[in-house]
């Protein structure tokens, strides 16, 4: 019965984390997509126990861990060392959830705990089913960056497995926010120009206007037969061009006179 129920849960789901469903749409999880991975230590005389525990983000668990079932969002691999034998670990148990159990997007996109979570439901163990709970926050300015984008490993009493991630990744970000370097020297993202102010592109194209008047106004003059030479033609473009700026103060004032109805207040005096 318990495997039927798994399967019908499987059917109605989506294959793993799906960073492009709606519910992700303003984190940016693609920055951090990849397998992230913690390992905790616990000693247990005469042996000792680790477990480590993998996530898959955006992607899922195939063979890029070792013992871990194909296909799985999460998976944790508990081993024990014996004091005789210590580079021999012993696998103790595999705890795996697949990429197509049901999942639901909880997002909080407003307070003072801004990011998501990810709920896991009906993993198949053994003869238990089991959940997960992924919970993805946006640092609040506090963190030690040295914890940024790590997994912390917050419970797990065989029925219920719970994990936070402080990231910058699960902060509200704008299209063009998703496209800027990650901090801490992360992936670098192209910006595709879009962070050039409107003034920048201005100034270009003033540029080249520019450069098109004096070149193009040169070769007119010196096909016109104007000039010796076609250096001579360009310096007395550019002469003009200088006149033309000079003039351009006193043109400007006398069209602002004129607007304002104070050019002939020079040409009356007080009686």
């Amino acid at each position: 019965m318990r495997s039927l129920i798994t399967f019908l849960l499987a059917l109605g789901s989506v294959a793993a984390i799906d960073c492009s469903v709606d519910e992700l749409s303003q984190f940016n999880f693609e920055s951090i997509k990849g397998i992230h991975s913690v390992t905790t230590h616990k000693s247990t005389p005469p042996t000792s126990t680790s477990v480590t525990w993998s996530f898959g983000i955006c992607q899922s668990i195939n063979e890029d861990v070792e013992n871990c079932p194909k296909n799985s969002d999460i998976c944790g691999v508990t081993s024990v060392i014996f004091e005789n034998d210590p580079k021999n670990p012993k696998i103790y148990e595999v705890v795996g959830f697949n990429s197509n159990l049901q999942k639901t997007y909880v997002p909080t996109t407003s307070g003072d705990d801004i990011g998501v979570t990810i709920k896991y439901t009906g993993a198949n163990w053994g003869d238990d089913l089991i959940d997960a709970e992924l919970k993805f926050s946006c640092p609040k300015g506090n963190e030690s960056k040295d914890l940024l984008d790590t997994f912390v490993i917050t419970g797990w009493n065989n029925k219920l497995l719970q994990a936070t991630m402080v990231t910058k990744a699960a902060c509200i970000t704008s299209d063009a926010d998703k496209k800027k370097p990650s901090p801490g020297g992360g992936e670098q993202r192209p910006d595709n120009g879009e962070s050039w102010g409107w003034f920048t592109w201005i100034f270009i194209f003033l540029v080249l206007f520019l450069s098109i008047y004096i070149i193009g106004g040169a070769w007119f003059q010196y096909n016109k037969g104007n000039a010796i030479d076609f250096s001579t033609a360009l310096r007395e473009v550019l002469d003009n061009f200088l006149d033309l700026l000079k003039g351009l103060p006193s043109f400007s004032r006398e069209i602002i006179e004129k607007f304002t109805g104070n050019h002939n207040r020079g040409e009356y005096s007080a009686v």
